[in-house]
């Protein structure tokens, strides 16, 4: 299963050793670059769920980078900025930066605001395997047993589906799955995802009309039931 992963941008070796020994308890992937510009190509492949950025310069330069980043990426988003201006660091917020700090802050405090974030926005992995009723999804196999036979999802229809059973019960906007799978923002018309539900429920035998699990919530999105009878 995929470990939550804090992506730390920073120059400042000692402040990075200081956070992850902070964090090496909580059973976290961190990794650490030096510029927003050495993972703008692979942010898609390899998506970090809070991103730390620590910008020691004064002035806007921090917020400029910000702005670049919320380009790309929609997770957590966490601002170190070396100017205690006010102004910026309200600046900061608006451009949707989730928590914004001056950079003489300890790292005990970072961590503690790091675990706080995961805890509060990004909820645990559910188990690998589960049953609802002959419908069995395997996460480790990337596939969904109908009665004991393979539904056969490509990775897309997977990625999908698991989507939605990471949430199940709740519904989950077009917007929302279109960030989770491709890490970009939803264009209002393409159909995609429309067609890939489709796929999805041929594949497991859910009535279109009526589906057991896969619902369409008009104007809302989709979303899983977990039917286990």
């Amino acid at each position: 299963m995929k470990r939550t992963t804090v992506l730390l941008i920073s120059r400042r070796l000692e402040l990075i050793a200081a956070i992850q020994h902070q964090l090496e308890q909580d059973d976290l992937r961190i990794y650490q670059v030096d510029g927003w510009q050495q993972v703008q190509a692979s942010i898609a492949s390899d998506l970090p769920q809070l991103i730390l950025l620590d910008s020691p310069e004064a002035g806007a330069a921090g917020l400029t980078i910000c702005r670049e980043i919320r380009t790309r990426y929609q997770g957590l988003l966490l601002l170190l900025n070396g100017d205690n201006d006010e102004n910026l660091q309200s600046l900061a917020l608006n451009l949707g930066v989730d928590s914004c700090f001056p950079v003489a802050v300890s790292s005990t405090l970072v961590a503690a605001q790091i675990k706080a974030l995961l805890r509060r926005f990004v909820p645990p992995e559910p188990p690998a395997v589960q049953a609802f009723g002959e419908l069995i999804i395997d996460a480790n196999k990337r596939d969904v047993f109908v009665a004991e036979q393979a539904a056969r999802l490509s990775t897309s229809e997977f990625n999908l589906f698991w989507t939605l059973v990471k949430r199940a019960g709740s519904v989950v906007s077009r917007e929302d799955i279109h960030w989770d799978i491709y890490n970009s923002a939803y264009n209002g018309y393409d159909r995609g995802i429309d067609l890939c539900i489709s796929r999805i429920r041929q594949k497991i035998g859910d009535d279109p009309v009526s589906p057991r699990y896969l619902k369409t919530v008009r104007g809302a999105g989709y979303q899983f039931v977990p039917v286990t009878d």
